[in-house]
């Protein structure tokens, strides 16, 4: 064991100084130093490595209890030696130690499944803050191109009005659309500060100001099967196996109702002589016996337990329902959200190509003097807000197909 953990630490020593040392970072990097820094990850893995020995421990449980003893006494100055082994197991309708087991082997399969979710949810979270600074630093670039228009806008005030042909106002009125948006790019930048706090939050690893590698988002991924989706996600898996430990407490319960039924078996094995090894003259004996008892209390100590074990157990039954319901309209809610998204992004796609070019147009008429500084405002507001949505709308859509994918328990990014 101590082996084994120093050779994951030197391993996590080994990541964390080549990402320290790392001039870029792209995702698959920070999802694996996030694997393996995570503090949460590693508390599951402890409880699952807990639930694996309770499991080991409930099985040995399941043996005999084997007894060797061996002595040597004097009694008036004669010795004599005396050795046994025993073997001994007494088993009864509500024997602990079956009951025990069975119930160690679910723990340990909803240990390996609560690791595994989690594990689901800090890619995804990662991923998902990934995505952020990507959308924010897009946004950066079109509020820079944006801000070029604007002073070329008001350049062009300014040398109107020099000509007569703009009013002060419209020169004002240009300087606070700059300041405007210089105030816009600030706000993202530092909004960008702080979704990169968050992600290498997340990963746990030191910010060394190392360039973050965004590849261009395929347009072409832009889909979902919803067609191939899991009948049995791993929080049903969870409520499955607490569903089963639910029913086995009330059988433990109900059996215990019953008149106490029992079977004991031992066997041993005896020196005769006072030579401890000589095996000859051990004599070997073994008893069985079987009974039954029944307490006159049984129905006031134990039939309260039972009632509240089935009450338990309905609940859990309940909870499975209610989890199968809320799945089922998850899947029907993030169908819908895709459907309109998709909509969206098509609509706002062809309305920021139109509202270029009418942007375009509506400079040249502002230049030459036969447009009005609301009326170009008016189309610069519309490219600008649909090139913005189409870069809002096109994240939405990267984290929805992740969405699903944990949403129904399957790979995320393809491998995790």
């Amino acid at each position: 064991m101590r082996k084994e953990m120093k050779k994951y630490l030197v391993l996590l020593c080994l990541v964390i100084t080549g990402l320290l040392m790392a001039e870029t970072y792209t995702l698959d990097d920070l999802i694996k130093a996030g694997l393996n820094n995570s503090y949460s990850l590693r508390q599951k893995e402890i409880m699952l490595k807990n639930s694996k020995l309770n499991a080991t421990s409930a099985a040995f449980n399941l043996l005999p209890s084997a007894d060797l003893a061996a002595g040597r006494s004097n009694i008036d100055d004669v010795y004599s030696s005396q050795a046994s082994l025993s073997f001994d197991r007494t088993l009864t309708l509500t024997d602990p130690p079956i009951f025990n087991y069975i119930s160690a082997g679910w723990d340990k399969e909803n240990a390996a499944l609560d690791r595994k979710q989690a594990q689901k949810q800090l890619v995804y979270d990662i991923y998902s803050a990934w995505l952020d600074m990507d959308q924010t630093q897009k946004e950066i670039v079109i509020q820079n191109e944006n801000l070029a228009v604007l002073q070329n806008i008001k350049e062009q005030a300014d040398l109107q009005y020099q000509l007569g042909r703009r009013t002060s106002f419209d020169v004002s009125q240009a300087e606070i659309n700059v300041i405007n948006a210089q105030l816009t790019i600030a706000n993202l930048n530092n909004q960008l500060a702080n979704q990169r706090a968050i992600l290498f939050n997340l990963v746990k690893l030191p910010d060394n100001g190392a360039e973050l590698i965004f590849p261009e988002p395929d347009s072409a991924a832009l889909e979902i099967d919803f067609s191939f989706y899991s009948e049995n996600t791993i929080p049903l898996q969870q409520l499955q196996t607490e569903l089963k430990q639910s029913k086995l407490d009330k059988l433990q319960a109900k059996l215990g109702l019953l008149p106490s039924l029992y079977l004991s078996g031992s066997y041993r094995q005896s020196s005769l002589t006072n030579d401890l090894f000589d095996f000859d003259n051990y004599d070997g004996s073994y008893t069985l016996s079987t009974g039954l008892s029944w307490s006159l209390w049984t129905p006031w100590t134990k039939v309260g337990t039972y009632s509240q074990l089935a009450n338990t157990l309905t609940l859990k039954q309940w909870q499975q329902e209610e989890e199968l319901a809320t799945l089922k309209l998850d899947r029907q809610t993030l169908q819908r959200d895709w459907d309109y998204l998709t909509a969206t992004l098509t609509l706002n796609a062809k309305k920021s190509n139109q509202a270029k070019d009418n942007l375009r147009i509506a400079q040249e008429k502002y230049n030459l003097g036969t447009l009005s500084l609301i009326e170009l405002e008016q189309a610069r507001v519309d490219a600008l807000d649909a090139e913005l949505a189409v870069n809002k709308i096109t994240y939405q859509l990267l984290k929805k197909i992740q969405e699903w994918n944990l949403l129904n328990s399957l790979p995320l990014l393809e491998k995790y």
